[in-house]
């Protein structure tokens, strides 16, 4: 007879699980990843537009000009922001995330533990009845010859 572990569906879930909020943190991630990558983008692009201005304002910009890259700032600023908002809600849910998979796969883990304790005593018990067995084979042709 086999070792049937009775919890192993138990078990199947919760690492079905565990891969779940796995992945679900690893997008998050790359979500996190992509919005830090827009923001450094966003800041280069507004450094470059401030260096422009003020060679422009050097050298006589017109006005209409000036207003012009003010506006694209004040756009670029409010850009930034919201992107700064969504990165900071991004690493919330992160952070939820990640304590949600670490909390998944303790409990995945106690299971599989115990499954493994489970095992490990099957197998030392069938041990013990394969060499009683054997034992007993032993003796019995000894005792017939």
């Amino acid at each position: 007879m086999a070792f049937r572990f009775a919890l192993a569906p138990v078990l199947k879930l919760r690492e079905s699980l565990e891969e779940l909020l796995l992945h679900r943190l690893e997008q998050t991630q790359h979500e996190i990843s992509h919005a830090a990558q827009l923001l450094d983008g966003l800041r280069a692009e507004s450094r470059v537009l401030a260096v422009s201005r003020e060679q422009g304002l050097a050298t006589g910009l017109a006005g209409a000009e000036l207003h012009f890259r003010e506006r694209l700032r004040q756009g670029l600023k409010i850009q930034e922001l919201t992107l700064e908002q969504k990165l900071a809600e991004l690493q919330r849910r992160r952070t939820q995330q990640l304590a949600d998979y670490e909390e998944a796969r303790n409990k995945r883990r106690v299971l599989a533990d115990l499954r493994d304790r489970q095992r490990e005593a099957y197998e030392t018990k069938l041990a013990h009845r394969q060499q009683r067995s054997a034992d007993d084979t032993f003796l019995a042709r000894r005792g017939r010859g």
